[in-house]
């Protein structure tokens, strides 16, 4: 079976220091994305939350990239999380997530929903200082 990659991209208006910053600081996250973030930022650090999601970073490049393992056992476990931070010559930052080694269809289409929630939670966030509810994010589709 060949592998299944989620690529997802979005164009924020902030900088890549405080996209890097709003997805690695844990007080930053359980603003934004969950709740009870714990992580410790070097490489092979681990990191986790009152979701279930767990794993261990492999790159942290500040302010540009951010490597780590997935081991959530209900969704997606064994798998490998990229985000990049790309700054435009007009004051953005293009984010790229990529969620690689999914093993199905159907575990792309589960990542698919939660990281684009995610994604836009965060521009919202870091354009607003206001993040968006999974539940107001389903209700707006």
């Amino acid at each position: 079976m060949d592998e299944t990659i989620l690529h997802l991209e979005r164009l924020i208006k902030s900088t890549d220091q405080a996209a890097y910053d709003a997805f690695t600081d844990p007080a930053h996250l359980s603003r934004w994305f969950i709740t009870s973030a714990r992580a410790e930022l070097v490489i092979g650090g681990r990191y986790s939350n009152a979701d279930g999601d767990q794993g261990v970073f492999l790159m942290l490049d500040l302010p540009r990239l951010i490597e780590f393992t997935w081991e959530n056992a209900k969704h997606c476990p064994n798998t490998v999380v990229t985000v990049a931070f790309t700054p435009t010559t007009d004051g953005q930052v293009t984010v790229t997530l990529d969620h690689s080694h999914l093993n199905s269809q159907a575990d792309y289409d589960d990542m698919m929903g939660g990281w684009s929630w995610a994604l836009d939670s965060l521009r919202s966030y870091l354009e607003t200082g206001k993040p968006i509810s999974h539940e107001a994010w389903l209700k707006a589709r």
